[in-house]
């Protein structure tokens, strides 16, 4: 058995026994001659350092030998040591050193809640969220299983195990890492934030510098995100970049504006690249789902007439509430035929959000001349466009991928919630529901989307973290 295999619980109390040193730490005496902490525990690896940090830091007494002369110059010899420790905040008392996670320990391998997993302390440029709520994404469920595909087709396996999921979700900001509240005064405790799929980019890539940092090649650092790099919004806590963070309005609805970070984006971009005008037609396949459902509502936004194809009396009646009509697969003989019958001639623009291949294999047929497909669901295994390239020759279709969007457009995104413009579908439910949620996902059951919640709310003014 591996050390991480063993209970967080039992790891916390080996990093007490080997850093917790009952005389305190006097920083002069206990440090080598690089100025580090004297023990190579910390350094053993970046996830024991992320752990077992913070139980140094917070449960040791430093001691300081300062005379008269010191406290009247400020205490150098204190300031001269802290400097360089500057890297982490100190964690105000209300904040805990454990938490409940949903975590995945192997691709394929069940949901386990753990209860006493370590709460990761910020970085310099980093701040602390406690999560609010969270959206359950289909790419959360197809990265658990092992199943998500990459742009080859074949199932990513380069992701952190184990693996702690969520790209959907609202927190707010409880701590700052040491010095960030100086340098960035636009970044404040208590501040309303999403956690997004993105977490990290190089900002100096050619995409970075062109709005398309979703596609960062990294220059300098590596770029992460939340659904195969770096652990997301399925736990209580969650550090952010603070280079690359979503700030969101105050006034915001947290459970709305939750799903809105990934599906709501991913629908925004797809609608704003079909180039659909006032009037013109829009169809979306899967129109029902957490996709979907925004799908057709930001494309009624901007003056189109749409038509959502699904399957099922729930998402008819959730579709067409919105101000669309609805065409049934299930009881529709030929889609193709009755779409281009409503649309006299065909649609504009389709939008595929579902995942699954059987969405994809009519949909260019849905088209009039020059029409445009924007494919955002993506199914197990990558899936496949059953097209001919004579149909996309003959009548000049536009074939457009859509993998979410930059932040400013995540932030259009949510305005248009915000206001009240786009209302998604939405079903609160608890943290402990996710394994439940992912076998509704598996089965087509969900109308709309799932947002689970994760802590309660204290509002903006809560206590502020300390400072080093």
């Amino acid at each position: 058995m591996g050390f991480f295999n063993l209970p967080a619980e039992l790891r916390n109390h080996i990093y007490e026994l080997a850093l917790v040193l009952s005389d305190g730490v006097l920083p002069t005496k206990n440090e080598n001659e690089n100025g580090a902490p004297a023990t190579a525990l910390l350094a053993a690896c970046p996830r024991i350092r992320s752990e077992a940090e913070q139980i140094y830091w917070r449960q040791n007494t430093f001691h300081f030998n300062l005379n008269t002369e010191d406290l009247l110059a400020g205490a150098p010899e204190a300031s001269r040591w802290m400097s360089g420790k500057s890297v982490h905040a100190a964690m105000p008392p209300s904040i805990p050193t454990t938490q409940t996670v949903a975590l995945v320990r192997t691709l394929g391998g069940p949901v386990e809640f753990v209860h006493d997993y370590p709460v990761q302390l910020p970085g310099q440029d980093e701040v602390l969220a406690k999560v609010l709520y969270t959206g359950v994404c289909q790419s959360d469920l197809h990265t658990r299983a092992g199943t998500a595909a990459g742009a080859d087709g074949k199932p990513i396996t380069a992701i952190k195990l184990p693996h702690i999921g969520g790209h959907e979700g609202v927190g707010r900001i409880v701590a700052l890492g040491s010095g960030l509240g100086e340098r960035d005064p636009s970044i404040q405790v208590g501040g309303l934030v999403g956690i997004r799929f993105s977490s990290r980019v190089c900002r100096r890539c050619e995409y970075c510098l062109k709005g398309e940092e979703q596609y960062c090649q990294g220059v300098g650092i590596l770029p992460t995100n939340h659904l195969h790099h770096e652990d997301g919004a399925f736990q209580e806590y969650v550090c952010l970049d603070a280079g690359y963070i979503t700030l969101l309005p105050q006034d915001v609805d947290p459970v709305l504006a939750a799903p809105t970070l990934c599906a709501g984006l991913t629908a925004y971009k797809a609608v704003k690249n079909s180039e659909v005008g006032v009037g013109e037609w829009m169809v979306v396949v899967g129109a029902g789902g957490g996709l979907g459902q925004y799908a057709v509502q930001y494309a009624l936004a901007q003056g189109a007439r749409v038509i959502g194809v699904d399957g099922g009396q729930q998402k008819r009646d959730l579709v067409t509430s919105f101000g669309a009509q609805f065409v049934d697969f299930r009881e529709t003989p030929d889609v193709v035929s009755k779409v281009q019958e409503l649309t006299a001639g065909g649609a504009n623009a389709v939008i595929v959000a579902a995942a699954s291949s059987a969405a994809f294999a009519q949909a260019a047929s849905m088209l009039r001349i020059g029409g445009t497909m924007c494919l955002i669901g993506i199914p197990p295994g990558g899936g496949h466009i059953e097209t001919t390239v004579a149909e996309i020759v003959i009548k000049g279709i536009k074939i457009k991928g859509n993998l979410v969007g930059n932040l400013g457009e995540c932030l259009a995104a949510v305005e248009l919630v915000r206001t009240g413009v786009v209302k998604p579908k939405v079903y609160v439910r608890p943290f402990k529901d996710l394994s439940k949620v992912y076998e509704e996902l598996e089965r087509g059951d969900i109308a709309g989307r799932v947002v689970l919640k994760i802590g309660e709310d204290t509002g903006a003014n809560v206590e502020r973290a300390s400072k080093l």
